[in-house]
């Protein structure tokens, strides 16, 4: 029997994050779904970003789909930005250097799901509170 899994925005344990020295780089995040509750070939994160901010430029190890919740995202694929209201879709493919902006006056929520339950996210400056430039997305 296949195991249920539900998530909630407003119920997700979010964890600041940020770059030190780069005010608009905050951003917060809580695990989606992933091996733990018995996915064999995706995995997601839940994502926050208040207005002005940004989740700074990275790649993950993984292809991405972006849902916008809310809000208004600037997803910027390498060099090219694209503009999501709710309900808008962005596809990243693996190892694509990207970054998403808070476009819009409100915050900005969006969920990233992964082609995959082991996902690794680069990034190209150190991320607080760890210090470290890689995190485990999913996994």
């Amino acid at each position: 029997m296949a195991e249920r899994f539900a998530q909630s925005l407003e119920k997700s344990d979010f964890q600041e994050a940020w770059i030190d020295g780069d005010a608009s780089a905050r951003w917060r995040s809580a695990s989606g779904h992933g091996p733990d509750v018995g996915a064999s070939a995706s995995g997601s994160s839940l994502l926050e970003v208040e207005p002005g901010k940004r989740l700074p430029r990275h790649t993950d190890s993984a292809e991405e789909t972006i849902v916008v919740v809310d809000g208004t995202a600037s997803v910027i694929l390498g060099e090219e930005p694209d503009e999501l209201e709710a309900g808008g879709v962005a596809l990243i493919p693996e190892g694509v250097p990207h970054e998403v902006r808070n476009a819009g006056d409100e915050p900005l929520r969006f969920v990233a799901v992964y082609a995959g339950t082991d996902v690794v996210t680069t990034y190209e400056q150190e991320v607080q509170p760890d210090g470290s430039r890689e995190r485990q997305t999913v996994g």
